[in-house]
C-alpha cells in the first residue's frame, strides 16, 4: 500500500528510497537536487495513477519574501518556530528565484548549472545589491563567520609531514586552557605514560600520552605520569578506581 514518510534532512543523504511525490520546504539548490534524487529512483510499472512522472512541490514563504528571516538568526538545529536552518539566506533567495522561473529542469544534465546559479558569488552579490542594506549586513556577517572558521581550522590542522604524536601535540591535545573538543563537546584529558608503551599498529612507535574522555574519569584528577602494564597486544593502565586498555580495538574501559 501507500506510505507517507515525514522526515528531516537525513532523507536527502543518499537513502535508496523511491518516492512518487516529494513535498519540501525551500532549501539551497544543491540540497534540493539531493532531495529530488529520492523521486523515481527505480524503474517501476506500478506507480499510482497520475504519478507516472516525478513531481516535487517546494513550499516557499508567502509573497516570496525571505527578509523576515534576517531578524530571526541562524538556528542550524531547526528547533522551535524561529530561526533559519541554512546559514546563507542569499542562497535560499537565489534558489527561490530559480524555482519561480518558467522552464524545465533536466536532471542530472543541468545539476552544475542549477547549483552555480544559486551559489556563485556574482549571483549572491547581485541579490545583495538589489535587496538593500539588511542583506548587505547579512552578507558581511556570513563572510566574517567564514573567515573565523577558516582561522580556527588552520589552528587545528594536523601536519601530515610530522610525527602524529610528537609533531602535532599542540593540535591533538592543546593547552590546559584551550583544547579541541569533540562534536559532543566532551573534553579529553591527556594522560602521560612512564615508560611510554609501544603502539600495537606498525611501525610500533612509542606512545608518550593518550587523551581519555573526561566523562570516563568521573572527576578523578590525573596527577603526574601513569605506569602502563604492557603485553604483546597492547597495554592497560589505571587512574584512581578506573581501568583502561589500549590495543588494536582502540581505547576502552575495562
Amino acid at each position: 500500500g501507500g506510505l507517507v514518510v515525514v522526515g528531516t534532512q537525513t532523507l536527502e543523504q543518499s537513502l535508496d528510497i523511491d518516492a512518487d511525490l516529494l513535498i519540501t520546504d525551500l532549501c539551497p539548490a544543491d540540497v534540493l537536487l539531493q532531495r529530488i534524487g529520492r523521486l523515481h529512483r527505480h524503474f517501476r510499472t506500478d506507480r499510482p495513477k497520475g504519478y507516472g512522472q516525478p513531481r516535487c512541490v517546494v513550499l516557499t514563504p508567502p509573497q516570496g519574501d525571505l527578509s523576515h528571516l534576517l531578524q530571526r538568526g541562524h538556528n542550524p538545529n531547526g528547533l522551535g518556530p524561529y530561526g533559519h536552518v541554512y546559514e546563507d539566506l542569499r542562497v535560499l533567495e537565489a534558489t527561490r528565484r530559480l524555482i519561480q522561473e518558467p522552464g524545465v529542469w533536466t536532471i542530472p544534465e543541468m545539476n552544475r548549472e542549477l547549483v552555480e546559479r544559486a551559489t556563485h558569488r556574482e549571483v549572491l552579490q547581485r541579490i545583495v545589491e538589489e535587496l538593500g542594506e539588511e542583506w548587505r549586513a547579512h552578507a558581511n556577517q556570513i563572510r566574517g563567520e567564514q573567515l573565523a572558521d577558516g582561522l580556527t581550522a588552520g589552528n587545528a590542522l594536523v601536519r601530515r609531514n610530522r610525527s602524529f604524536h610528537a609533531g602535532n601535540r599542540e593540535v591533538l591535545f592543546g593547552s590546559l586552557e584551550v583544547r579541541i573538543r569533540t562534536r559532543l563537546g566532551d573534553e579529553g584529558i591527556e594522560v602521560e605514560f612512564t615508560p611510554p608503551p609501544f603502539s600495537p599498529f606498525p611501525p610500533g612507535d612509542a606512545i608518550g600520552s593518550i587523551s581519555v574522555p573526561a566523562r570516563w574519569l568521573s572527576g578523578v584528577n590525573v596527577d603526574g605520569p601513569v605506569a602502563p602494564e604492557i603485553d604483546d597486544e597492547g597495554f592497560t593502565f589505571g587512574i584512581g578506581d578506573h581501568a583502561f586498555r589500549y590495543d588494536r580495538l582502540g581505547l576502552r574501559r575495562t
